[in-house]
Protein backbone atom coordinates (compact mmCIF):
# COMPACT_ATOMS: atom_id res chain seq x y z
CA UNK A 1 0.00 0.00 0.00
CA UNK A 2 1.47 2.96 -1.08
CA UNK A 3 2.40 5.95 1.99
CA UNK A 4 -0.93 8.54 0.20
CA UNK A 5 -3.24 5.79 0.86
CA UNK A 6 -2.04 5.02 4.15
CA UNK A 7 -2.54 8.71 5.20
CA UNK A 8 -5.82 8.89 4.11
CA UNK A 9 -7.80 7.26 6.33
CA UNK A 10 -5.81 9.02 9.23
CA UNK A 11 -6.58 12.45 7.27
CA UNK A 12 -10.40 11.48 7.37
CA UNK A 13 -10.70 10.37 10.75
CA UNK A 14 -9.12 13.81 11.64
CA UNK A 15 -11.06 15.86 8.99
CA UNK A 16 -14.12 13.94 10.11
CA UNK A 17 -13.68 15.29 13.90
CA UNK A 18 -13.08 19.07 12.98
CA UNK A 19 -15.93 19.26 10.43
CA UNK A 20 -18.25 17.98 13.78
CA UNK A 21 -16.47 20.72 16.07
CA UNK A 22 -16.91 22.95 13.42
CA UNK A 23 -20.44 22.37 12.47
CA UNK A 24 -21.76 21.83 16.03
CA UNK A 25 -22.39 25.39 18.24
CA UNK A 26 -23.42 26.84 21.26
CA UNK A 27 -24.00 24.12 24.08
CA UNK A 28 -23.86 21.28 22.37
CA UNK A 29 -20.43 21.51 21.64
CA UNK A 30 -19.10 19.50 24.24
CA UNK A 31 -21.49 16.88 23.54
CA UNK A 32 -21.00 16.50 19.94
CA UNK A 33 -17.18 16.54 20.71
CA UNK A 34 -17.72 13.17 23.04
CA UNK A 35 -20.10 11.77 20.21
CA UNK A 36 -17.22 12.36 17.67
CA UNK A 37 -14.53 10.43 19.75
CA UNK A 38 -17.10 7.09 19.57
CA UNK A 39 -18.02 7.89 15.77
CA UNK A 40 -14.75 8.43 14.02
CA UNK A 41 -13.65 5.21 12.90
CA UNK A 42 -17.11 5.06 11.15
CA UNK A 43 -16.48 8.05 9.56
CA UNK A 44 -14.25 8.42 6.04
CA UNK A 45 -13.88 11.57 3.95
CA UNK A 46 -12.63 11.52 0.82
CA UNK A 47 -9.90 14.71 -0.08
CA UNK A 48 -12.64 16.66 -2.83
CA UNK A 49 -15.24 16.09 0.16
CA UNK A 50 -12.64 17.57 3.15
CA UNK A 51 -11.70 20.39 0.29
CA UNK A 52 -15.66 20.75 -0.33
CA UNK A 53 -16.37 21.46 3.65
CA UNK A 54 -13.25 23.93 3.66
CA UNK A 55 -14.99 25.98 0.95
CA UNK A 56 -18.29 25.78 2.43
CA UNK A 57 -16.70 26.65 6.21
CA UNK A 58 -14.92 30.04 4.75
CA UNK A 59 -18.47 30.82 3.21
CA UNK A 60 -20.18 30.33 6.48
CA UNK A 61 -17.37 32.59 8.41
CA UNK A 62 -15.57 29.57 9.68
CA UNK A 63 -11.94 30.33 8.49
CA UNK A 64 -10.16 28.45 11.68
CA UNK A 65 -12.34 25.13 10.60
CA UNK A 66 -11.47 26.24 6.88
CA UNK A 67 -7.28 26.74 7.71
CA UNK A 68 -7.51 22.80 10.09
CA UNK A 69 -9.12 21.39 7.20
CA UNK A 70 -6.39 22.58 5.03
CA UNK A 71 -3.50 21.63 6.89
CA UNK A 72 -4.68 17.79 6.26
CA UNK A 73 -5.52 18.30 2.34
CA UNK A 74 -1.75 20.09 2.43
CA UNK A 75 -0.24 17.06 4.52
CA UNK A 76 -1.60 14.71 2.13
CA UNK A 77 -0.61 16.43 -0.94
CA UNK A 78 2.02 19.40 -0.60
CA UNK A 79 1.44 20.34 -3.93
CA UNK A 80 -2.15 20.57 -3.95
CA UNK A 81 -2.85 24.19 -5.25
CA UNK A 82 -6.35 24.12 -4.48
CA UNK A 83 -5.81 23.60 -1.05
CA UNK A 84 -3.00 26.47 -0.27
CA UNK A 85 -5.20 28.96 -1.94
CA UNK A 86 -8.19 28.20 0.50
CA UNK A 87 -5.92 28.37 3.64
CA UNK A 88 -4.61 32.11 1.94
CA UNK A 89 -8.47 32.82 1.95
CA UNK A 90 -8.77 31.24 6.00
CA UNK A 91 -5.83 33.05 7.21
CA UNK A 92 -6.79 36.61 5.12
CA UNK A 93 -10.45 36.48 7.24
CA UNK A 94 -8.34 35.21 9.88
CA UNK A 95 -6.14 39.19 9.35
CA UNK A 96 -2.67 36.90 9.27
CA UNK A 97 -2.42 39.02 5.79
CA UNK A 98 1.69 38.33 5.48
CA UNK A 99 0.96 33.94 6.08
CA UNK A 100 -1.87 34.66 3.77
CA UNK A 101 -0.03 35.73 1.13
CA UNK A 102 2.98 33.23 1.58
CA UNK A 103 -0.14 30.74 1.14
CA UNK A 104 -1.18 32.68 -2.04
CA UNK A 105 2.47 32.43 -3.55
CA UNK A 106 2.78 28.77 -3.02
CA UNK A 107 -0.49 28.59 -4.77
CA UNK A 108 0.47 30.58 -7.96
CA UNK A 109 3.63 28.47 -7.81
CA UNK A 110 2.19 24.60 -7.85
CA UNK A 111 -0.64 26.24 -10.48
CA UNK A 112 -1.48 24.04 -13.40
CA UNK A 113 -2.87 27.02 -15.53
CA UNK A 114 -2.96 30.25 -16.17
CA UNK A 115 -6.50 30.74 -14.92
CA UNK A 116 -5.05 29.61 -11.01
CA UNK A 117 -2.38 31.56 -11.35
CA UNK A 118 -4.30 34.78 -11.95
CA UNK A 119 -6.68 33.58 -9.51
CA UNK A 120 -3.74 32.99 -6.57
CA UNK A 121 -1.69 36.36 -7.82
CA UNK A 122 -4.73 38.28 -7.48
CA UNK A 123 -5.37 37.13 -3.92
CA UNK A 124 -1.44 37.38 -2.86
CA UNK A 125 -2.28 41.47 -4.29
CA UNK A 126 -5.29 41.51 -2.08
CA UNK A 127 -3.40 39.98 1.16
CA UNK A 128 -0.31 42.39 0.40
CA UNK A 129 -2.30 45.52 -0.16
CA UNK A 130 -4.29 44.47 3.02
CA UNK A 131 -0.89 44.25 4.71
CA UNK A 132 0.41 47.46 3.62
CA UNK A 133 3.02 45.85 1.47
CA UNK A 134 2.01 47.68 -1.32
CA UNK A 135 5.35 47.15 -3.41
CA UNK A 136 4.45 43.47 -2.83
CA UNK A 137 1.05 43.98 -4.11
CA UNK A 138 1.97 45.54 -6.97
CA UNK A 139 4.32 42.72 -8.22
CA UNK A 140 1.05 40.62 -7.74
CA UNK A 141 -0.99 42.83 -9.57
CA UNK A 142 1.65 42.87 -12.67
CA UNK A 143 1.61 38.79 -12.37
CA UNK A 144 -2.51 39.17 -12.05
CA UNK A 145 -2.44 41.16 -15.03
CA UNK A 146 0.23 39.10 -17.13
CA UNK A 147 -2.18 35.78 -16.35
CA UNK A 148 -6.06 37.35 -16.91
CA UNK A 149 -7.87 35.37 -18.83
CA UNK A 150 -9.12 38.34 -20.79
CA UNK A 151 -9.16 42.04 -21.64
CA UNK A 152 -11.56 43.55 -19.39
CA UNK A 153 -10.14 41.20 -16.63
CA UNK A 154 -6.78 42.54 -17.72
CA UNK A 155 -7.55 46.51 -18.03
CA UNK A 156 -9.59 46.11 -14.75
CA UNK A 157 -6.29 45.09 -13.15
CA UNK A 158 -3.96 47.78 -14.57
CA UNK A 159 -6.50 49.99 -13.24
CA UNK A 160 -5.98 48.12 -10.01
CA UNK A 161 -2.08 48.20 -10.24
CA UNK A 162 -2.60 52.34 -11.07
CA UNK A 163 -4.38 52.96 -8.13
CA UNK A 164 -1.86 51.21 -5.74
CA UNK A 165 0.85 52.43 -7.16
CA UNK A 166 -0.90 55.85 -6.31
CA UNK A 167 -1.08 54.45 -2.54
CA UNK A 168 2.48 53.70 -2.01
CA UNK A 169 5.06 56.35 -1.01
CA UNK A 170 7.61 54.40 -2.26
CA UNK A 171 7.99 54.00 -6.33
CA UNK A 172 10.78 53.09 -8.78
CA UNK A 173 11.52 53.76 -12.21
CA UNK A 174 13.59 51.37 -14.27
CA UNK A 175 14.89 51.79 -18.01
CA UNK A 176 17.80 49.90 -19.71
CA UNK A 177 18.80 49.62 -22.79
CA UNK A 178 21.50 47.90 -25.43
CA UNK A 179 22.62 50.58 -28.24
CA UNK A 180 24.94 48.78 -30.68
CA UNK A 181 26.03 52.08 -33.16
CA UNK A 182 28.50 53.25 -35.19
CA UNK A 183 29.76 56.31 -33.36
CA UNK A 184 29.53 55.70 -29.77
CA UNK A 185 32.20 58.03 -28.68
CA UNK A 186 30.56 61.29 -30.88
CA UNK A 187 34.07 61.08 -32.92
CA UNK A 188 34.99 62.66 -35.89
CA UNK A 189 33.37 61.20 -39.72
CA UNK A 190 37.46 62.52 -40.89
CA UNK A 191 40.38 61.75 -40.04
CA UNK A 192 41.06 65.62 -40.56
CA UNK A 193 40.59 68.58 -38.69
CA UNK A 194 39.71 71.31 -40.72
CA UNK A 195 38.86 74.65 -39.19
CA UNK A 196 36.67 76.52 -41.49
CA UNK A 197 37.62 74.55 -44.42
CA UNK A 198 41.47 75.18 -43.63
CA UNK A 199 43.81 72.13 -42.87
CA UNK A 200 45.75 73.90 -40.00
CA UNK A 201 45.83 71.03 -37.48
CA UNK A 202 46.19 68.23 -39.22
CA UNK A 203 44.84 64.78 -38.51
CA UNK A 204 43.00 63.65 -35.37
CA UNK A 205 43.85 60.57 -33.45
CA UNK A 206 42.09 57.33 -33.82
CA UNK A 207 40.21 57.86 -30.39
CA UNK A 208 38.58 61.49 -31.84
CA UNK A 209 37.35 59.79 -34.90
CA UNK A 210 34.43 58.12 -34.56
CA UNK A 211 34.26 54.29 -33.36
CA UNK A 212 31.56 51.41 -33.25
CA UNK A 213 30.72 49.58 -30.38
CA UNK A 214 27.58 49.68 -27.72
CA UNK A 215 26.60 51.67 -24.92
CA UNK A 216 24.45 50.18 -22.57
CA UNK A 217 21.97 52.69 -20.49
CA UNK A 218 20.78 51.79 -17.44
CA UNK A 219 18.33 54.48 -15.54
CA UNK A 220 16.98 54.06 -12.18
CA UNK A 221 14.75 56.63 -10.05
CA UNK A 222 13.12 55.87 -7.10
CA UNK A 223 11.39 58.46 -4.78
CA UNK A 224 9.34 58.15 -0.75
CA UNK A 225 6.46 60.39 -0.40
CA UNK A 226 7.26 62.14 3.24
CA UNK A 227 3.95 64.35 3.22
CA UNK A 228 0.42 64.51 1.33
CA UNK A 229 -2.48 66.37 1.41
CA UNK A 230 -5.44 67.62 -0.61
CA UNK A 231 -2.83 69.83 -3.28
CA UNK A 232 0.32 68.78 -2.19
CA UNK A 233 2.79 66.21 -1.97
CA UNK A 234 6.24 66.36 -0.73
CA UNK A 235 9.15 63.15 -2.10
CA UNK A 236 12.46 62.76 -1.61
CA UNK A 237 13.86 61.76 -4.45
CA UNK A 238 17.07 59.72 -5.65
CA UNK A 239 18.40 58.66 -9.62
CA UNK A 240 21.60 56.85 -10.80
CA UNK A 241 22.00 57.13 -14.47
CA UNK A 242 24.98 55.09 -15.64
CA UNK A 243 26.33 54.84 -19.47
CA UNK A 244 29.03 51.76 -20.21
CA UNK A 245 30.20 51.63 -23.42
CA UNK A 246 32.33 48.86 -25.22
CA UNK A 247 34.42 49.08 -28.23
CA UNK A 248 34.09 46.31 -31.26
CA UNK A 249 37.42 46.54 -31.80
CA UNK A 250 40.84 47.96 -29.79
CA UNK A 251 41.50 51.29 -30.14
CA UNK A 252 45.25 52.75 -29.65
CA UNK A 253 45.20 55.21 -26.65
CA UNK A 254 41.33 54.45 -25.35
CA UNK A 255 39.06 51.93 -23.70
CA UNK A 256 35.55 51.70 -23.67
CA UNK A 257 35.79 52.32 -19.81
CA UNK A 258 37.53 55.82 -20.57
CA UNK A 259 34.70 57.22 -22.20
CA UNK A 260 32.12 55.47 -19.65
CA UNK A 261 30.07 57.52 -17.03
CA UNK A 262 27.81 57.47 -13.72
CA UNK A 263 26.06 59.71 -12.26
CA UNK A 264 24.61 60.41 -8.92
CA UNK A 265 21.72 62.31 -7.27
CA UNK A 266 19.69 62.86 -4.39
CA UNK A 267 17.02 65.32 -3.74
CA UNK A 268 13.83 66.35 -2.33
CA UNK A 269 10.29 67.33 -4.77
CA UNK A 270 7.43 69.46 -4.08
CA UNK A 271 4.45 68.86 -6.20
CA UNK A 272 1.40 71.21 -5.72
CA UNK A 273 -1.89 71.12 -7.46
CA UNK A 274 -4.28 73.79 -7.37
CA UNK A 275 -6.84 73.21 -9.66
CA UNK A 276 -7.81 69.78 -11.46
CA UNK A 277 -6.00 71.19 -15.06
CA UNK A 278 -2.58 71.44 -13.28
CA UNK A 279 0.41 70.96 -11.33
CA UNK A 280 3.67 73.21 -10.03
CA UNK A 281 6.90 70.94 -9.29
CA UNK A 282 9.90 71.99 -7.48
CA UNK A 283 13.04 70.71 -7.30
CA UNK A 284 16.09 70.34 -5.07
CA UNK A 285 18.84 68.25 -6.08
CA UNK A 286 22.55 67.19 -5.94
CA UNK A 287 25.29 64.65 -6.44
CA UNK A 288 28.13 63.42 -8.28
CA UNK A 289 29.27 62.45 -11.90
CA UNK A 290 32.15 60.15 -12.47
CA UNK A 291 33.34 59.93 -16.02
CA UNK A 292 36.17 57.55 -17.11
CA UNK A 293 35.92 55.82 -12.79
CA UNK A 294 37.01 59.10 -11.58
CA UNK A 295 35.12 61.72 -10.29
CA UNK A 296 34.40 64.80 -12.54
CA UNK A 297 32.44 67.38 -11.06
CA UNK A 298 29.72 67.73 -8.08
CA UNK A 299 26.37 69.40 -8.68
CA UNK A 300 23.27 71.17 -6.90
CA UNK A 301 20.35 72.66 -8.36
CA UNK A 302 17.02 73.91 -8.17
CA UNK A 303 13.87 73.74 -10.78
CA UNK A 304 10.52 74.37 -11.27
CA UNK A 305 8.37 73.07 -13.57
CA UNK A 306 4.46 73.63 -14.71
CA UNK A 307 2.14 71.23 -16.29
CA UNK A 308 -0.79 72.43 -17.54
CA UNK A 309 -3.88 70.93 -19.19
CA UNK A 310 -5.76 73.68 -21.41
CA UNK A 311 -8.53 71.25 -23.26
CA UNK A 312 -9.38 68.10 -23.02
CA UNK A 313 -7.09 67.38 -25.98
CA UNK A 314 -4.05 69.91 -25.56
CA UNK A 315 -1.14 70.05 -22.64
CA UNK A 316 1.47 72.69 -21.82
CA UNK A 317 4.41 72.40 -20.36
CA UNK A 318 7.16 74.54 -19.08
CA UNK A 319 10.32 74.41 -16.97
CA UNK A 320 13.27 76.19 -15.92
CA UNK A 321 16.20 74.84 -14.25
CA UNK A 322 19.78 75.89 -12.68
CA UNK A 323 22.88 73.93 -11.50
CA UNK A 324 25.53 74.81 -9.96
CA UNK A 325 28.76 72.83 -11.53
CA UNK A 326 32.27 71.82 -9.62
CA UNK A 327 34.76 70.47 -12.16
CA UNK A 328 36.70 67.86 -9.44
CA UNK A 329 39.95 67.86 -11.39
CA UNK A 330 40.27 71.49 -12.47
CA UNK A 331 38.36 74.13 -10.38
CA UNK A 332 38.52 76.99 -13.00
CA UNK A 333 36.05 74.80 -15.21
CA UNK A 334 33.37 74.88 -13.03
CA UNK A 335 30.22 75.84 -14.42
CA UNK A 336 26.57 77.46 -13.86
CA UNK A 337 23.59 75.41 -16.57
CA UNK A 338 20.79 77.20 -16.97
CA UNK A 339 17.80 75.42 -19.18
CA UNK A 340 14.69 75.59 -19.94
CA UNK A 341 11.68 74.22 -21.89
CA UNK A 342 8.51 74.56 -23.19
CA UNK A 343 6.25 71.85 -25.13
CA UNK A 344 2.76 71.29 -26.33
CA UNK A 345 1.00 67.75 -26.67
CA UNK A 346 -2.30 67.30 -28.47
CA UNK A 347 -4.38 63.95 -28.29
CA UNK A 348 -5.80 63.06 -31.67
CA UNK A 349 -8.73 61.77 -31.97
CA UNK A 350 -7.32 58.62 -34.04
CA UNK A 351 -6.14 57.81 -30.80
CA UNK A 352 -2.30 59.15 -31.88
CA UNK A 353 -0.49 62.26 -30.59
CA UNK A 354 1.25 65.00 -31.90
CA UNK A 355 4.26 67.12 -29.64
CA UNK A 356 6.65 69.67 -30.05
CA UNK A 357 9.09 71.06 -27.75
CA UNK A 358 11.37 74.24 -27.46
CA UNK A 359 14.82 73.71 -25.08
CA UNK A 360 17.52 76.27 -24.03
CA UNK A 361 20.83 75.62 -22.23
CA UNK A 362 23.22 77.86 -21.20
CA UNK A 363 26.62 76.89 -20.00
CA UNK A 364 28.51 80.33 -17.70
CA UNK A 365 31.86 79.15 -17.36
CA UNK A 366 35.73 80.65 -17.32
CA UNK A 367 36.84 77.07 -18.28
CA UNK A 368 38.44 77.25 -21.95
CA UNK A 369 36.05 75.37 -24.36
CA UNK A 370 32.91 75.11 -22.09
CA UNK A 371 30.83 78.49 -22.13
CA UNK A 372 28.43 77.73 -24.95
CA UNK A 373 24.49 78.29 -26.00
CA UNK A 374 22.23 75.20 -27.27
CA UNK A 375 19.01 75.82 -28.74
CA UNK A 376 16.85 72.55 -29.90
CA UNK A 377 13.40 71.71 -31.02
CA UNK A 378 11.85 68.18 -31.35
CA UNK A 379 8.74 67.01 -32.94
CA UNK A 380 7.04 63.58 -32.21
CA UNK A 381 4.54 61.82 -33.62
CA UNK A 382 2.76 58.30 -31.75
CA UNK A 383 0.61 56.72 -34.20
CA UNK A 384 -2.89 56.06 -32.99
CA UNK A 385 -2.96 52.34 -34.14
CA UNK A 386 -0.58 49.23 -34.07
CA UNK A 387 2.03 48.37 -37.75
CA UNK A 388 1.73 45.22 -37.45
CA UNK A 389 2.26 44.19 -33.80
CA UNK A 390 4.32 47.41 -33.18
CA UNK A 391 2.81 50.53 -31.18
CA UNK A 392 5.24 53.47 -33.90
CA UNK A 393 6.12 56.58 -32.58
CA UNK A 394 8.45 58.84 -34.56
CA UNK A 395 10.61 61.81 -33.50
CA UNK A 396 12.47 64.73 -35.72
CA UNK A 397 14.65 67.66 -34.40
CA UNK A 398 17.36 70.27 -34.70
CA UNK A 399 20.25 71.99 -32.78
CA UNK A 400 21.97 74.73 -32.70
CA UNK A 401 25.15 74.77 -30.62
CA UNK A 402 27.46 78.05 -30.20
CA UNK A 403 30.48 78.41 -28.51
CA UNK A 404 31.58 82.51 -28.53
CA UNK A 405 35.49 81.16 -27.94
CA UNK A 406 36.99 78.24 -29.18
CA UNK A 407 40.22 76.93 -28.80
CA UNK A 408 42.40 74.34 -30.84
CA UNK A 409 45.83 75.14 -29.68
CA UNK A 410 45.07 78.89 -30.89
CA UNK A 411 41.84 80.76 -30.93
CA UNK A 412 38.76 80.29 -33.39
CA UNK A 413 38.12 83.12 -35.31
CA UNK A 414 34.44 83.64 -34.57
CA UNK A 415 34.47 80.51 -32.02
CA UNK A 416 32.61 77.24 -32.82
CA UNK A 417 29.36 76.74 -34.29
CA UNK A 418 27.73 73.17 -34.88
CA UNK A 419 24.22 72.57 -36.22
CA UNK A 420 22.25 68.97 -36.14
CA UNK A 421 19.44 67.21 -37.05
CA UNK A 422 18.12 64.16 -35.61
CA UNK A 423 15.60 61.94 -35.83
CA UNK A 424 14.44 57.90 -34.85
CA UNK A 425 11.21 55.74 -34.85
CA UNK A 426 10.52 53.20 -31.90
CA UNK A 427 8.60 50.59 -31.88
CA UNK A 428 6.90 49.41 -28.96
CA UNK A 429 5.72 45.26 -29.09
CA UNK A 430 2.54 45.33 -26.71
CA UNK A 431 1.57 42.03 -27.70
CA UNK A 432 4.75 40.89 -26.04
CA UNK A 433 4.29 41.88 -22.75
CA UNK A 434 5.69 39.69 -19.65
CA UNK A 435 3.70 41.65 -16.38
CA UNK A 436 3.40 44.71 -17.91
CA UNK A 437 6.55 45.22 -19.25
CA UNK A 438 7.30 45.47 -23.18
CA UNK A 439 10.33 45.03 -25.38
CA UNK A 440 11.18 48.01 -27.50
CA UNK A 441 13.54 49.03 -30.50
CA UNK A 442 14.22 52.65 -31.67
CA UNK A 443 16.61 53.45 -34.74
CA UNK A 444 18.22 56.72 -34.25
CA UNK A 445 20.17 58.61 -36.83
CA UNK A 446 21.99 62.32 -36.14
CA UNK A 447 24.06 64.43 -38.53
CA UNK A 448 26.19 67.33 -37.31
CA UNK A 449 28.38 70.05 -39.33
CA UNK A 450 30.69 72.64 -37.58
CA UNK A 451 32.78 74.97 -38.61
CA UNK A 452 35.73 72.89 -36.97
CA UNK A 453 35.00 69.78 -38.66
CA UNK A 454 36.40 67.66 -35.77
CA UNK A 455 33.02 68.09 -34.93
CA UNK A 456 31.31 67.12 -38.20
CA UNK A 457 29.26 63.96 -36.80
CA UNK A 458 27.54 61.07 -38.50
CA UNK A 459 25.68 58.58 -36.30
CA UNK A 460 23.61 55.83 -36.47
CA UNK A 461 22.47 53.64 -33.33
CA UNK A 462 19.54 51.04 -32.74
CA UNK A 463 18.22 50.43 -29.04
CA UNK A 464 17.08 47.12 -27.69
CA UNK A 465 14.96 48.06 -24.42
CA UNK A 466 12.65 47.27 -21.84
CA UNK A 467 9.81 49.66 -20.18
CA UNK A 468 6.98 49.44 -18.78
CA UNK A 469 3.50 50.11 -20.18
CA UNK A 470 1.06 51.30 -17.11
Amino acid sequence: MSERRKATPILAACLAGLVLAGAAGGPRANEATAESDATTDMVRLSLPQAQALAQQALRTGQPRTAYELTEGLITANPENGHAHFLRAHALGQMKDYKTGRQSAARAYRVANTDVQRFEAAKLAAELSFADDSYSVSQLWLRRAVHYAPNEELRSQYVKAFRNVRRTNPLRFELQFSINPSDNVNNGSNSPYNLIEGSPLVGTLSPSAQAISGVVARTDMRGSYRVQQSKRHETHITGRLHSREVRFNDPVPGISGSDISSLRLQLGVSHLWAPSKSGYWSFDINGGRTWYGRSPYYDFAGVGVRRMQKLSDTLNLSLGVHVEEQFDKVAPITDATVYSAFAGLSYALSTGGELGAQLQFRDVDSDGRNRASQQWSVVATYTLGREIGPAQVSVSVGHSTLDYEQYWVLLPVAGGRTDESWFGGVTAAFNDYSYMGFVPVVSVNAEKSRSNISRFDVDQTAVSFGIRSEF
